[in-house]
């Protein structure tokens, strides 16, 4: 018996060809391409089979045909990734892919590593506009991802009934765990969630925070005060401002930054550090599922140890305060099931990044386009005397808000830097079908960007000086300095998106309005801030950078007391 199977194998052998070896490749990784196309799998077990299994039962055959298994085994394994990896290219810029009629790079649309270098730079924002410069308001940023500067894509995209959350936040967590707010793709979800955020920004939560604004404004401006006449860093202070504020008031706890004049706890360098990394795999999300089997590489462990920690001190302690974990743990009661505790670490941590980043930003921002023309801040100082009088502390949140030239101020710092520079994808999911977005047609199962710096300095929403911070833009027609001849003024408010738009926008807006206004109001009426030649003001801007959140450089400024 032994006999005839060795004739058979023997004999099969002679026959085999090598013609017949490449059918057999070439047909075995065609359905595996199509079975990866098809069902996107990301799981470790279906994957290896796919990738790792199947060549390796075709090795034997091919080992008829060549003189050595190692030889085999590279052939194989090479011809077998490299004809996958061809399937793959040949499709996507194919006239059949879906989003082939709309115009981008060809790197882009192979693939999004192009994507995921690009942000590892912190450049990912001004790559998107240049993008549009070259290729309009609408351009392939990704093989199923489109980028668009349009103002009509706004609502259809962001607004009511529009797209849930993309890939960009897909298996951050692993499956079977809860999600954050901010990760939650399902819109009934969302709703449901959100409810219990809507309660601690609403306006009577934001009244028991002010008390909180106005102790770390005070202490910024004690911090200051010891520091008059020497040169210090404005963004760094900015921050230590607000995640000090921020410890306040998610946990009830400072981090006492401002106190100590460093981060001692590590929390935000913790924190941006793990932003960082997230952003740059998020163009990648399949592989957030590999990674996380390499202990720490995606830095969560020292995020989750950080929010246990205030979280379970918070919870030992309690508050004077309705502070926010007072409404995440929902501590009054008012939801059907109380959240669990990992989804109030989670939801947590990302809003003291979120939340601190939003306000430093802003304010350096300002700060620094306020240091490039000082007509707007004689402007503004003027303001604020008249609202606020020297020996009366600015304590009237209502009264800010009616300040024109202020909240000008802050408007246009926030259309030239917003706090989420790149927005927030959206998808087309294939359970929605396709959508007409604006003027375009998405297909379903694609991706969308509306890219919020674009649509912030697009001429035909915001003229003049689209690229120049010019806070007239905001005030009314009779307070605004006079155009050039050849200018039309353009303001289109449903262009300026900052705290995003929609249901799903930034819950805490109106918070973080509040902290502006009163930090700046504070600043302006005690000090002076000038710029050293040679601090390098003038290329602050370029310096940003931008991994979801906005990383800063630093702003060297000299502080001088007014009085």
């Amino acid at each position: 018996m032994s006999s005839i199977i060795a004739e058979m194998f023997a004999a099969f052998a002679t026959n085999i060809r090598m013609s017949h070896i490449i059918v057999l490749l070439v047909g075995t990784s065609f359905i595996t391409y199509r079975i990866f196309k098809r069902f996107e799998p990301d799981d470790p077990t279906p994957v290896g089979f796919l990738l790792v299994v199947v060549p390796s039962l075709l090795v034997p055959v091919l080992r008829l045909c060549v003189p050595s298994l190692p030889l085999a085994v590279g052939i194989t394994f090479t011809s077998y990734y490299a004809l996958i990896l061809s399937y793959v290219a040949a499709y996507r810029l194919s006239p059949f892919h879906p989003l082939a009629k709309y115009p981008g790079p060809i790197a882009n649309k192979l693939s999004k590593l192009t994507m995921a270098y690009v942000t590892s730079t912190g450049k990912q924002h001004i790559h998107y506009m240049q993008l549009h410069k070259h290729y309009g308001d609408i351009v392939r940023i990704g093989p199923n991802e489109l980028s668009v500067n349009c103002v009509d894509a706004v609502q259809p995209v962001l607004g009511a009934g529009g797209l849930s959350k993309g890939p960009f936040w897909y298996n951050r967590v692993p499956k079977g765990k809860p999600r954050g707010l901010i990760a939650t793709h399902d819109p009934i979800e969302h709703k449901r969630r959100r409810r219990t955020w809507d309660r601690a920004f609403s306006t009577a939560a934001i009244k028991n925070y002010n008390e909180i604004v106005v102790k770390r404004a005070r202490e910024l401006v004690e911090q200051f005060e010891k520091r008059a006449g020497h040169e210090i860093d404005l963004s760094m202070w900015m921050s230590y401002f607000s995640y000090d504020f921020m410890g306040d008031m998610v946990f009830g706890i400072g981090f006492n930054m401002m106190q100590t004049g460093h981060d001692a706890a590590g929390v935000w360098e913790t924190l941006e550090n793990a932003m960082k990394v997230s952003t740059i795999i998020a163009h990648i999300p399949w592989l957030f599922t590999y990674l996380r089997l390499i202990p720490d590489v995606l830095r969560r462990k020292r995020t989750r140890q950080l929010a246990e920690g205030y979280m379970n001190q918070r919870v030992a302690e309690g508050s004077n305060i309705k502070d926010l974990m007072y409404y995440l743990t929902d501590e009054e009661g008012l939801e059907p099931v109380k959240p669990s505790m990992p989804v109030v670490y989670s939801d947590g941590s990302l809003t003291i990044i979120a939340g601190a980043d939003t306000t430093a930003t802003t304010l350096t921002a300002l700060w620094y386009y306020l240091l490039l023309d000082p007509t707007n801040v004689d402007h503004l100082r003027r303001e604020v005397d008249d609202y606020f009088p020297p020996g009366e502390e600015p304590v009237d949140f209502t009264r800010m808000v009616t300040m024109p030239f202020l909240n000008a101020c802050i408007n246009e710092a926030l259309r030239l830097v917003p706090p989420v520079i790149s927005g927030s994808q959206r998808s087309a999911k294939s359970e929605f079908g396709a959508r007409i977005i604006g003027p375009y047609f998405i297909p379903e199962g694609n991706q969308i960007l509306n890219h919020t710096l674009s649509l912030h300095r697009n001429p035909r929403y915001f003229s003049p000086y689209p690229d120049t911070f010019w806070p007239d833009r905001w005030l009314p027609e009779r307070d605004r300095e006079e155009l050039p001849s050849n200018e039309t003024f353009i303001l289109d408010h449903a262009a300026y998106i900052p705290f995003s738009y929609g249901p799903a926008n930034c819950v805490g807006k109106n918070m973080a309005l509040l902290e502006l206004r009163a930090v700046t109001c504070y600043i302006v009426q005690k000090f002076r801030f000038t710029a050293k030649k040679g601090s390098g003001l003038d290329s602050w801007e370029d310096g940003i950078k931008d991994f979801f959140v906005v990383k800063r450089p630093p702003l060297a400024v000299v502080v001088e007391p007014r009085w």
